[in-house]
């Protein structure tokens, strides 16, 4: 027990802090596309909404990047919170002065996930500050089952309270949600060892180029990005669109909505320890085509939902293989590309899943006005499985050079 993660005082205010913080923001998340249906039930808006949410994710995270190596991250993660619980609580204050319109919504959404960009990035530099090397695997581990679980307790804690208290209420709560890792930050212990034998690396623009040329030369990679993006225009169009989709076209309620997000994230659990139940299957990269393949036949079983039952099941289909996917696909990236230059090329895949999300949503709120949104899944579905197949038809030799996929 004396070697326990739970016997030190940073794992118990670092997690619970965490759990609450994500709680808050997976609550917002539902309330906020729930609230411009509300005013607008526009798909357009919706998927406008979406954009301006995922747009700061790519452009916000290198500056987060650069200023979490020269100032103090406790001091910008208090910083990220404040801010973020203070534009979410202003929604409703706007509302009760009969000042909110759908621009006001648009800019405080743009400005949280600027600071929430921000708080994820800062936050995963400040994680091994706060734990020695031993512990990390496990914390990153229980902050991963927090970041999931969260979505489940949110959602369907969104959900109820929606249709119980209003959005507006539901929203003020969120806000709250923010408090608790400002104090559990300012209580945290940065090992003064660990900051003091921190190395700063000068990068430069060749630096970066060399990833890119890696990443591009390398065919088993160049093939894999594409995997990748494919898996995530598929994801930005269900996650702009699910709330559209189920209120326009099922007619469900908040408590059914919240529970279609909960089942969501309960399956994605699952994935997680079936994973790693299955770590000893013997092709690799043939489990990750599987784990595609199903995912796509969940967006055409979502496509042809016609009640919450049906969509709770398409959902699951769809979104537990995908985590499947990325923990081997994560996996598999840390063996082929070399150590040295391994953050460079992730980072740069990383940032090109990142660009493919506000792209998609948004195009996907913008044809959903003049197409039906179950063809635009349908279609989605259909052109992921013809990616695998001609990701599956590279030719032999050059799928056998790279061994290191069967093991």
């Amino acid at each position: 027990m004396k070697n326990s993660i739970w016997m030190e005082r940073n794992t118990i205010l670092y997690l619970t802090g965490t759990f609450t913080y994500k709680l808050g923001d997976k609550i917002f998340v539902l309330a906020i596309p729930w609230l411009i249906y509300e005013i607008t039930q526009s798909s357009v808006s919706m998927g406008t909404m979406f954009l301006l949410q995922t747009l700061p994710y790519i452009f916000i995270s290198p500056l987060a990047g650069l200023l979490a190596d020269h100032f103090s991250q406790k001091t910008l993660l208090i910083l990220c919170a404040i801010v973020q619980g203070g534009l979410v609580s202003l929604i409703p204050v706007l509302s009760i002065i009969n000042a909110l319109q759908i621009w006001n919504i648009y800019l405080i959404g743009f400005l949280i996930a600027c600071f929430n960009a921000s708080f994820s990035v800062v936050n995963s530099t400040m994680i091994p500050l706060l734990f020695r090397k031993d512990k990390l695997l496990k914390i990153n581990s229980f902050y991963q089952f927090i970041d999931t679980s969260s979505v489940l307790f949110g959602s369907i804690l969104g959900g109820i309270l929606i249709s119980k208290i209003g959005v507006y209420y539901v929203l003020l709560l969120a806000g709250s949600a923010f408090i608790p890792i400002i104090f559990s930050t300012i209580f945290l212990r940065i090992y003064d060892e660990i900051v003091l034998n921190r190395k700063k690396k000068a990068l430069s623009l060749n630096h970066f180029f060399e990833g890119v040329s890696f990443l591009f030369q390398h065919p088993l990679l160049r093939a894999l990005t594409l995997l990748i993006l494919m898996v995530n225009i598929a994801n930005g169009a269900l996650i702009s669109m699910l709330v559209y989709f189920s209120r326009d076209k099922l007619l469900l309620n908040s408590e059914q909505l919240g529970l279609v997000y909960g089942v969501a994230a309960a399956s994605q659990i699952a994935a997680i320890f079936l994973v790693n139940f299955l770590s000893n299957w013997k092709n690799t990269l043939q489990l990750m085509m599987i784990n595609l393949v199903i995912s796509s036949l969940g967006f055409i079983w979502i496509s042809i939902s016609w009640n919450v039952f049906t969509l709770l099941i398409g959902v699951a289909i769809q979104s537990a293989p995908v985590i499947m996917f990325n923990v081997l696909n994560r996996t598999l990236r840390q063996k082929i590309i070399p150590l040295y230059m391994f953050g460079r090329v992730n980072g740069i895949m990383i940032m090109l899943m990142q660009c493919a999300l506000p792209l998609s949503g948004f195009m996907t709120g913008m044809l959903s006005a003049i197409i039906d949104i179950r063809y635009i899944f349908a279609l989605l579905g259909a052109l992921s499985l013809i990616v695998i197949y001609l990701f599956r038809s590279l030719p032999a030799k050059q799928q056998e050079s790279y061994k290191i996929f069967s093991s």
